[in-house]
């Protein structure tokens, strides 16, 4: 069973950056094979992983709507799994998923039972998960998970932030998932360490481990540039992303 770590935070606090740089401290620490998935429905990951934007699953489930019962005597279960086989972009040691826009108002029950059967499926076949999700998180339910082995939260030094990943927490605990461990990253911290003002919006135990990351500016340009990690050095508390974040292994 692959060990799941979903990261999630306020827009523009890193944590596309985050998740990328978590699937390559696990490709570089031999746990192989990755799969990461794009579950933000702005779709940035792929530039960070050094991949072109490619299909997502949202296209497929257009698709298939669209198909009425079989196409050329082909189920459109099967008809599923070879398109979901197409939105997998392959590279070294990992593979890249992209889940693309949520649903809209059409009524998409069957076929996101079948996306979600194909997803439990496909995952199984990797050693770690490691999912981009946007703050709302609505995108692991369609991952059909009974547990998150890791939930990474990733903040800013500022009150707002930090208020924002408190509410992050509360989302998750009304998830239909078990939530096992809960990490904080403190991402962008100056040299002088988190505020108290930022540390003091965030309740006492909600978190399991918490990871401070400083303002680095080679990290701040794979951001702005869309750069991917696999070209940048980064400094050592980066690192100890891996072993806060996934255990066990």
């Amino acid at each position: 069973m692959t060990y799941l770590v979903a990261v999630t935070g306020k827009g523009g606090t890193g944590k596309t950056t985050v998740a990328a740089i978590l699937t390559r401290l696990l490709l570089e620490g031999g746990v192989r094979p990755v799969l990461a998935v794009d579950a933000d429905p702005n779709s940035t990951l792929a530039p960070f992983l050094g991949l072109p934007a490619g299909p997502t699953i949202s296209d497929i489930r257009e698709e298939v709507l669209k198909e009425k019962g079989t196409v050329t005597g082909i189920p459109k279960e099967r008809i599923l799994d070879m398109k979901l086989e197409e939105c997998i972009q392959e590279a070294d040691g990992f593979d890249l998923l992209t889940m693309g826009r949520p649903e809209g108002p059409t009524c998409y029950c069957y076929v996101n039972s079948l996306v979600r059967g194909a997803m439990s499926a496909l995952k199984g076949n990797y050693r770690v998960t490691v999912v981009d999700n946007e703050a709302g998180m609505e995108h692991l339910s369609r991952m059909n998970t009974d547990a998150i082995d890791c939930l990474v939260i990733v903040c800013e030094p500022t009150a707002a932030s930090a208020r924002a990943a408190q509410r992050i927490t509360e989302l998750a605990a009304g998830l239909p998932v078990n939530v096992r461990r809960k990490v904080l990253v403190w991402n962008k911290a100056p040299e002088s360490g988190v505020p108290e003002a930022a540390a003091d919006r965030l309740r006492a135990g909600a978190f399991d481990e918490s990871v401070t990351l400083p303002a680095d500016a080679a990290v701040a340009r794979l951001s702005n540039e869309e750069q991917s990690v696999f070209q940048t050095k980064m400094s050592e508390p980066f690192a100890r992303l891996l072993d806060v974040c996934v255990k066990g292994l």
